[in-house]
This record gives structure tokens, sequence and C-alpha cells, in this order.
């Protein structure tokens, strides 16, 4: 039998949650931005929301001389 080296690639879509207190979405986008920056910890992992997996890459391996 033939040895392979296969290479799986997952690219995920997360979504992540934060309360701020802003005078409009403008504001609020700047401060989760801010914080998210300094402090990923402070928003709520919600999962998740999509993914999509394939074969990024086959090769055969070469054989020991």
């Amino acid at each position: 039998m033939k040895r392979y080296t296969v290479q799986l690639a997952r690219i995920e879509h997360r979504i992540y949650q934060l309360e701020v207190e802003a005078v409009d979405a403008a504001e609020a986008e700047q401060l989760a931005e801010e914080t998210w920056a300094d402090d990923d910890e402070e928003f709520t992992d919600l999962g998740c929301v999509h993914a999509e997996e394939f074969i990024h890459e086959i090769q055969e391996q070469k054989e020991a001389a």
C-alpha cells in the first residue's frame, strides 16, 4: 500500500456577543472593536454558526531510498 499525507481544511464562522452602552450603533461598534482588541474574554462565545470542510491537498509520500 502507498502512504499519503492528507490536509483537511475547515473554515468556520463564529459569533461573539458583547453588551456595551453607547450613544449610537457606530459608537457601539467602536467600543466592541476596542474591547475585542484589549480583552476578547469579555465576549460571550455563541459558537460556530457555519463551517465548511474540504480536502486541501493530498501528497503521496516518497519511499525511503
